[in-house]
């Protein structure tokens, strides 16, 4: 398509220069046939996307799929595993219609739902995720991935009773999801229930609910690549598996010892496992390689904020947030990072765009108001903690604060 071929031809090239794989030999035959079944051509077309997949292609995996989907419209994986090619991308739109279409084609399938609801709560589309959630939990009541998306849609609007019992159903079932830890706090605390809430938030983590999937599954045995053992090693990961993680990530480099995304999740699995000074070596070698990566410019400022390396840390931060506005941690961190250093104007600009970013960082709400206050802004600082007890009702600092700094009369 970038050369200006036609679909079929330009498939044909990807075949002859880069993959020499009984899959691609097997489409090239199939094209030249004059007797070409719809069936086996889709096959074809498909497994050749998930080869594109592998290595990371993913506009001409979409490619792909779009012609295995066209001569076989009613088989499901087609339809979803194009959601997925459009979901690395970055079109979350077009992923999340591809995913409606999947579950058009097969409506009793709870992980195509799932997948619908979490592309609709990334694209800022809360209320249909919720919908998209609830048609799951109907099939499937005790999904732990459908309660998880179900009670963060739920908090994202402020429903916090239900979003409470979605979540707390979702570590009932899965109790080794650490990552639904956080937003149950949330939603403890502007319940009132501080003392949960102050539970649930030493316990958070970064291991998400298990989702069956046999679609991807399948699609990851096709080929043990990078993008596998990738995809692999950051399911261990969530689950907090870390010598899995380990092994996989570190398998994938033997694979692409030149790819930046596998050494940032390797440098990632030692910072969580305790191994930090391993974990800088890696975050090192990645920003040398890809000096655009935001999130590896945030994890180095993690490894020296840890170190007690805090002017390097605020180096690494700016770096993050220079990569990408639009990450709130990063922010976050870098407004700490500038108040700590004594600059509380560049600081409070930080703090104002990490809430703008994502109203639900609490830290983001404090660390605001008492640089308003000790830059004698009080009755900024009085609005800013309104505005912050507003979503955050029952959050036991902004009220004490709120009281101290309220202005004399």
């Amino acid at each position: 398509r970038r050369m200006g071929l036609a679909p079929t031809d330009a498939c044909k090239f990807l075949i002859s220069s880069m993959f020499l794989s009984r899959w691609g030999a097997a489409l090239a035959e199939q094209l030249k046939s004059a007797d070409v079944h719809a069936a086996a051509t889709a096959s074809a077309f498909g497994h050749l996307g998930r080869l594109l997949m592998a290595a990371k292609f993913t506009d001409e995996a979409v490619l792909c799929y779009s012609h295995a989907e066209a001569l076989e419209p009613g088989v499901t994986q087609w339809a979803y595993l194009r959601g997925h090619a459009l979901l690395r991308k970055g079109s979350r739109a077009e992923a999340a219609a591809a995913f409606a279409r999947a579950a058009q084609l097969a409506p009793l399938d709870t992980s195509i739902l799932v997948w619908l609801g979490e592309t609709q709560m990334d694209d800022g589309h809360t209320e249909a995720a919720l919908g998209t959630f609830a048609r799951a939990l109907s099939l499937q009541p005790e999904s732990a991935a459908a309660l998880f998306g179900a009670g963060r849609a739920a908090l994202a609007q402020q429903n916090y009773p239900d979003a409470a019992r979605y979540l707390a159903g979702a570590l009932r079932v899965d109790p080794q999801a650490t990552a639904v830890h956080y937003p149950l706090a949330m939603a403890y605390r502007a319940l009132g229930n501080r003392d949960q809430a102050a539970a649930h938030l030493r316990q958070r983590g970064s291991a998400y609910p298990a989702l069956p999937d046999p679609f991807l599954q399948a699609d990851g045995e096709v080929l043990d690549s990078a993008m596998a053992l990738e995809d692999r090693g950051v399911q261990a990961l969530r689950k907090a598996d870390f010598p899995a993680a380990e092994a996989a990530f570190r398998k994938g480099l033997t694979l692409a010892p030149d790819d930046s995304s596998l050494q940032y999740w390797l440098g990632a699995t030692l910072f969580a496992s305790g191994r930090h000074e391993a974990a800088e070596q890696e975050f090192l070698a990645v920003v040398r390689r890809s000096p655009r990566l935001a999130k590896a410019h945030f994890s180095l400022g993690m490894v020296y904020t840890s170190s007690g390396r805090h002017a390097a840390a605020l180096e690494e931060f700016q770096r993050a947030v220079d990569a990408d506005p639009g990450l709130p941690e990063a922010r976050l961190r870098l407004a700490n990072a500038l108040r700590a250093r004594g600059d509380l104007t560049a600081a409070l600009v930080q703090y104002q765009h990490a809430v703008r970013l994502d109203p639900m960082v609490v830290e983001a709400w404090t660390g605001g108001a008492e640089v308003l206050t000790a830059l004698g802004r009080v009755q900024e600082a009085a609005a800013w903690r309104t505005d912050a007890r507003r979503l955050h009702p029952e959050q036991p600092e902004l009220a004490r604060r709120s009281a101290d700094a309220a202005p004399s009369r």
